[in-house]
């Protein structure tokens, strides 16, 4: 059971933090500072600071944006204001998360700091993405499986598989991505966000560019 009083003092000290930015010293008790895959590795609530590249702009999916760095990577929810670009190093203080099941912060503060090379996408196999993967920038290929389903107003459903086991592709509608011309049997390659939405894994192309038709149609 949650003691009501700590928790007052989190929300106290992510709300002092924000107001009074560089000038609050926070105890290192209370905020963690963590390489991305071990700031995964704590419990919702926990207060935390990582440093990574953006490989998920802000907007490009939703108001949130995705950071990566040497041990792995996760999303963010949202910017408080500030536009996140791809390639931008950035600092980002705030709360664990659990939205849908997703491993997350809640930012009480964002720093950008700098610049970095993005992560080239690892490429895995269909029935590999889940949880070694999720918070990273992967690549997969495999033909569609079944018609494009239409989820809005969140965006399209498209199955591939390559053999290896069926994969979820999430295709949020922010990311304008046409899929008009996609069909069952084409073999695609796709680039994005490895991420989770309640029990299922899936992975979220960023743009265009990350949806790649490769060849004809399966007979």
């Amino acid at each position: 059971m949650v003691d009501p009083c700590h928790a007052a003092g989190r929300a106290i000290l992510l709300a002092a933090a924000l107001l009074l930015g560089a000038c609050v010293a926070v105890n290192v008790k209370d905020v963690l500072e963590l390489p991305i895959a071990a700031s995964r590795l704590q419990t919702a609530g926990t207060l935390v600071a990582v440093e990574g590249v953006v490989t998920v702009a802000s907007g490009a999916l939703d108001d949130g944006f995705a950071l990566q760095d040497a041990s792995g990577g996760i999303y963010v929810s949202r910017t408080r204001g500030i536009e996140v670009k791809t390639g931008e190093r950035v600092r980002v203080s705030g709360e664990i998360i659990l939205p849908n099941k997703q491993i997350t912060i809640e930012p009480a503060r964002i720093e950008i700091i700098g610049s970095g090379s993005v992560p080239a996408p690892v490429a895995i196999k269909t029935g590999a993405v889940g949880p070694e993967t999720e918070g990273r920038l992967i690549r997969v290929q495999g033909r569609i499986i079944g018609n494009v389903e239409d989820d809005q107003p969140f965006g399209w459903k498209i199955y591939l598989d390559d053999g290896s086991g069926r994969l979820l592709v999430f295709v949020a509608t922010a990311t304008r991505i046409d899929v008009k011309p996609l069909r069952a049997g084409q073999l695609l390659r796709v680039t994005g966000f490895s991420g989770r939405y309640e029990q299922h894994t899936e992975v979220l192309p960023r743009g265009a560019g990350d949806v790649v038709q490769i060849g004809a149609s399966s007979p």
